[in-house]
């Protein structure tokens, strides 16, 4: 029996989903990859096994930019090992990490304070956490999504920030990393560890937000998750 043909949205997803883990690297977006991030944020020494929050929270909270966190409804979008879960919960917010590292969330949850939540959750296919919430946060989940897939992305998690709350995200910067383009990353699959974007590619593709603060990521603040080859993007949702 012949395969069905293609004429349907979802259906043109799910190919390009099979071509992404077919490659070598796999699809690091889907529960397939949980034990690679849970290996990887486990390691000693390993950059990403770091307790330390990312930089633009801290600096953005100094600020005032992040609103009040002390009444805040948080969403951890790729908590990995919940380093900015825990900083959001130190600051008086009830926070939820989702993250697709089981096994992981599993070690750190007991150690966590009890207005956090962890859950092992695909963000592009499980079902979402209910209500909308003051602050969306990804720090590195996104540039790990292949790129059909950002419309997926998009489509379920800027509705997820209430009219005035915040949206940040942290990614690979194109301005200090190579990295392949989308039609390289369609047509081989492979991801290639990640994909970069620049400010502006930012500024496009989260346009339906508004634009608060786009910048690179700091190395000079102490205490800090702060290497060079990160930008950083703080938006509004609409009133």
């Amino acid at each position: 029996m012949s395969e069905t043909r293609i004429h349907t949205v979802d259906q043109l997803l799910d190919v390009l989903d099979r071509v992404v883990s077919a490659s070598g690297r796999g699809d690091r977006s889907h529960p397939s990859a949980a034990e690679f991030w849970t290996s990887l944020l486990s390691t000693p020494g390993h950059p990403l096994a770091t307790q330390l929050p990312d930089e633009p929270l801290v600096d953005w909270q100094s600020r005032g930019l992040l609103g009040d966190l002390a009444s805040a409804r948080v969403l951890d979008v790729g908590c990995g090992g919940g380093r900015n879960t825990r900083w959001f919960a130190s600051q008086g917010a009830t926070v939820t990490g989702l993250d697709l590292a089981a096994d992981l969330l599993a070690s750190v949850r007991a150690t966590m304070p009890a207005s956090v939540e962890l859950i092992a959750s695909d963000v592009l296919r499980d079902a979402l956490p209910g209500g909308q919430f003051d602050v969306v946060y990804d720090s590195g989940c996104f540039h790990h999504i292949a790129p059909h897939r950002r419309i997926t992305y998009l489509g379920r998690l800027l509705p997820l920030v209430r009219p005035g709350g915040r949206f940040g995200i942290v990614t690979f910067a194109t301005e200090r990393m190579e990295a392949p383009s989308d039609l390289d990353v369609v047509t081989t699959g492979d991801t290639y560890g990640g994909m970069t974007f620049s400010l502006d590619d930012l500024r496009t593709i989260f346009s339906r937000l508004t634009a608060v603060e786009l910048r690179a990521v700091h190395p000079d603040r102490d205490n800090t998750f702060a290497p060079d080859f990160l930008n950083a993007a703080l938006f509004t949702a609409p009133e």
